[in-house]
């Protein structure tokens, strides 16, 4: 009987590293898009979780520096199958992007312009998915009238009054800040415990593991000494990009919209290693590929290491892969056996239903955010001011009518997302 037990307890955790799988090669547009997936697939279709213990591990991603879309989807592994499975989802949600981008800085001239007509219906897609996901966890997660209150005014902030705002409080701040705004208030006004906290992991005899931590310290510290050591030939080269690359991931907050400008600033003018017209060209195909954002480090690695041959150009890539995403996910391996425990606590208990809520109306404003970028036209990327609206035309109607078309078809006809994915590449190259 333990044999048969133990048996089923491997085809689960085989089943869902294939779900991972599905999501890693069929989850285009970002962040956003990618909580999206989630929630179509593992907890629409495989139920998984519910979607108050989807957005609680997004909360948390949200409220630490990394890819927060990876480090969701890294605690879900953990969360169902301890620190190996957690390692091995992250593997499986990597690796595709991963390849897609090694092989990207190779052929970098190949590429260039192309991604911008088979993948321009990828965007609205990608605004359909995460409005109607955007609305199907608010009508779950946000009955009662406090947390709509609190869904609101996060909606509000990040959506209606974020370029207003970041003059006090630059964007990837605005996230942590809003999450435990919504926690503090929902303490002090919610008279009752979280409805979202799950008793499901059993975590009475953890106990705080410091090594991920104090890991994350020594390496933090000794890349910093490393490069003022090994400072000449491709060795040299490559420490400085997995220094780079790590304090990156360290610092980050917001997702991979707010490492492309450090990473702008460091090897494009800075170190000058990238042309800016290559970086650019990378930042298309990064949105064009697959899987978490940060695989744009990936790419960048491998122009940094190609001057010094093609197997430095892959230690780059690899390098430049561990180095952004490996802050992050001590981070999470950390975090997350604590966060089972304390968030028993009646602190937490209050606290979560305020956080799960901001959360929603931080996916819908996700969803109307993208929806601006692709429904008019501006003549500064990610300015949405009605000063910034081009002149005439600044509609895209045939945008806008699409993004409504798919939104009623992602509700009404039940196909898997990647199947639409999928047709979206085909009409690309088609019309």
């Amino acid at each position: 009987m333990k044999k048969s037990g133990s048996k089923v307890k491997k085809i689960k955790r085989l089943l869902f590293l294939k779900d991972v799988l599905v999501i890693a090669v069929s989850a285009f547009g970002g962040p956003e898009m990618h909580l999206a997936m989630f929630q179509k697939r593992m907890v629409e279709r495989r139920q998984y979780l519910t979607s108050g213990e989807l957005l609680e591990l997004y909360s948390l991603s949200q409220m630490l520096p990394g890819p927060s879309s990876t480090q969701t989807i890294t605690s879900m592994g953990y969360k169902f199958g301890g620190a190996f499975l957690a390692f091995l989802t992250l593997m499986v949600w990597i690796l595709p992007a991963f390849i897609l981008m090694t092989i990207f800085s190779f052929a970098l001239g190949i590429f260039d312009g192309l991604h911008k007509d088979i993948f321009r219906f990828i965007q609205p897609l990608a605004v359909a998915f995460v409005a109607t996901a955007g609305i199907q966890m608010a009508r779950k997660v946000t009955k009662g009238r406090l947390r709509l209150i609190l869904m609101a005014m996060a909606f509000t902030i990040t959506a209606l009054l974020r370029h207003r705002l970041e003059e006090y409080v630059k964007t990837p701040w605005m996230f942590p800040i809003i999450l435990i705004g919504g926690g503090v208030i929902s303490y002090f006004l919610n008279k009752k415990d979280s409805e979202f906290i799950s008793d499901s992991v059993d975590d009475q005899n953890l106990k705080i593991n410091w090594r991920y931590p104090i890991v994350f310290g020594i390496i933090f510290i000794l890349a910093g000494v490393a490069t003022s050591i090994v400072k000449t030939g491709p060795a040299g080269t490559t420490v400085v990009l997995f220094e780079n690359t790590y304090r990156f991931g360290t610092l980050v907050f917001g997702g991979g919209n707010v490492l492309i400008p450090m990473m702008l600033e460091q090897f494009v003018q800075f170190k000058e290693w990238i042309k800016p017209d290559e970086f650019l060209t990378g930042i298309g195909m990064n949105q064009a590929v697959p899987g978490p954002i940060f695989t744009i480090a990936t790419y960048c690695g491998g122009l940094v290491m190609r001057d010094h041959g093609t197997m430095w150009q892959l230690v780059g890539c690899l390098t430049g892969t561990v180095g952004i995403f490996l802050p992050g996910t001590l981070m999470i391996f950390f975090v997350y056996p604590i966060w089972n425990r304390i968030k028993k606590y009646k602190i937490i208990k209050r606290s979560l239903d305020g956080v799960v809520a901001a959360s929603s109306g931080l996916v819908l404003a996700a969803g109307y955010l993208l929806f601006l970028s692709v429904g008019f036209r501006w003549k500064m990327p990610n300015s949405f001011h009605y000063t910034n609206l081009e002149p005439e035309n600044f509609i895209n109607y045939f945008n806008v009518i699409l993004v409504i078309v798919l939104s009623v078809l992602l509700v009404k006809i039940k196909v898997p997302a990647p199947v639409w994915v999928l047709l979206a590449i085909i009409a690309g190259i088609v019309l």
